[in-house]
């Protein structure tokens, strides 16, 4: 509808509007007191962080990013002792001090298959039970990663994993640690969220989830894209609720079990840590990107896809 000359903005344009309020006060300056400082430096302070899949790699490296950032993080791994696997640390009460010492927070260790919905309780009433409340999920927990657990064949990857011939219970148990977990993690937490008229979630999808993957890692290319749309269509559910749910979308990182899995593939020249995007990413971008989307700073962003992979996929998905 074109705007009619001659009439108020709110006439000519098709639309109504109030009267315009009066001018806010000035803003106070930001870091003019101690408040003010610690909010900027620590914004999730006074919160609680569950991060799923922190025993090792990018969900450890996003633990201790929400630490920095001043929440209470429960890290958390299948067993007690998932940082072994791949030379991680000697247990999941080893990373939560190591996340605590080096972010100046609290950790608690936690751990459960997460892919059970009993577990899943029981892993959030150790955390009420320790803090009283979840106000951040993040879930990282996932993988490529069939039956026999990430101690089998190459750092766990399903035998064969093409779309007529991985085995059912490969298929089953990879989109269990990658669909199913996500969505028993957010049902256990959102209810409280939703009680509350605020929360932040944040699911962990791959860029394999945006394009065809015929060969090795057909079931992990599915998984990851049904678990775009579930972020997607649970952000719209929650939306009324003020809660923000998005998905931080990885490429490569350079990651121990990344590294293994792609021994035989590396691009030597990609082994770099600056200088150019033409590389493989630190566990640390990926983990700024999800403390960014963790924070009141991201409180205008909910239901989208975030790539974080240096622009190796640049078309929409």
């Amino acid at each position: 509808m074109g705007c009619l000359p001659g009439a108020s903005v709110g006439i000519r344009c098709g639309f109504s509007i109030a009267s315009a309020p009066s001018a806010p006060p000035p803003d106070r300056p930001r870091g003019s007191t101690m408040e003010d400082n610690m909010e900027q430096e620590r914004p999730l302070a006074g919160q609680v962080a569950w991060v799923t899949g922190s025993s090792r790699g990018l969900g450890r490296a996003m633990a201790q990013e929400l630490c920095r950032l001043g929440a209470n993080v429960a890290v958390h791994g299948t067993r007690p002792d998932s940082p072994k696997t791949f030379g991680e640390g000697e247990s999941m009460q080893q990373v939560a001090d190591d996340v605590a010492a080096a972010a100046g927070g609290e950790a608690m260790a936690t751990w459960g298959d997460i892919t059970l919905e009993g577990e899943v309780a029981r892993v959030a009433g150790e955390i009420r039970g320790r803090w009283g409340r979840i106000d951040v999920l993040v879930c990282c927990a996932g993988g490529n990663i069939g039956t026999g657990g990430t101690g089998v064949g190459v750092a766990g990857m399903p035998e064969t994993d093409d779309c007529l011939n991985v085995s059912l219970d490969d298929l089953q148990r990879v989109m269990d640690r990658n669909l199913m977990s996500a969505i028993l993690c957010c049902r256990e937490v959102a209810r409280e969220m939703m009680d509350r008229k605020s929360g932040r979630i944040v699911t962990v999808g791959s860029i394999a989830g945006f394009s065809g993957a015929a060969w090795k890692q057909a079931t992990y290319a599915v998984s990851k894209a049904a678990l775009h749309h579930y972020t997607r269509c649970l952000a719209e559910q929650l939306r009324p609720y003020n809660i923000n749910v998005n998905c931080a979308v990885p490429g490569g990182f350079t990651t121990e079990r990344f590294l293994r899995i792609a021994a035989d593939s590396l691009q030597e020249s990609w082994l770099v840590e600056d200088g150019t995007l033409e590389r493989y990413g630190q566990p640390q971008e990926l983990a700024e990107v999800v403390g960014f989307l963790c924070t009141s700073a991201s409180r205008y962003i909910t239901g989208q896809l975030i790539r974080v992979d240096g622009g190796l996929q640049t078309h929409p998905g």
